[in-house]
């Protein structure tokens, strides 16, 4: 086992984790970007160039998303949607290794595509349906650290589902 990788991974995982303790959305940004360059960091280590990709194309596409209401991002969001999109996809063929490399880019397209989304339900569902492929591939490729978090992500999400939006809540 990579300790290197396994602590940068759990390091990412406490950043990820974080981000949704802090009530500014710039603040919320920023711990996230350090978190995906730790998930990177780690994909590195584990010479997962797919993941280390993955992460690093949803940099842009997050803070993008994370914008939608700027009057900039609001009236350009198709193309910007699109052109995130496309990033991606072109960076996950071109360090495309086998079959497994498939996992990560559905992965980062299912959770920068629910930031784009406007109902927290949606946004909710579509990133726990991103989880599988990213558990799938840490398994892959040993990156533990991204492991813990996946599951603690699954936790987290449908407690939050449970929470806000089970059905009759009004909340959420």
């Amino acid at each position: 086992m990579n300790t290197a990788a396994l602590l940068t991974g759990l390091a990412a995982v406490f950043f990820c984790l974080l981000c949704y303790q802090f009530r500014e959305r710039r603040a919320i940004i920023a711990c996230n970007v350090v978190s995906r360059v730790l998930y990177v960091l780690q994909y590195l280590l584990l010479f997962a160039f797919e993941g280390a990709a993955m992460d690093l194309s949803a940099i842009p596409s997050s803070m993008l998303a994370s914008r939608k209401n700027h009057p900039f991002v609001f009236r350009h969001r198709k193309l910007l949607w699109f052109g995130g999109n496309l990033l991606i996809l072109f960076l996950g063929i071109a360090v495309w290794q086998n079959v497994f490399s498939v996992l990560p880019i559905i992965g980062v397209l299912l959770e920068t595509n629910a930031l784009w989304l406007t109902r927290e339900k949606h946004i909710r569902l579509m990133s726990l349906a991103s989880v599988p492929f990213w558990l799938s591939y840490n398994l892959i490729c040993g990156a533990y650290g991204s492991v813990i978090g996946n599951v603690l992500m699954i936790v987290s999400i449908l407690t939050a589902l449970y929470r806000h939006d089970r059905a009759g809540s009004t909340s959420g």
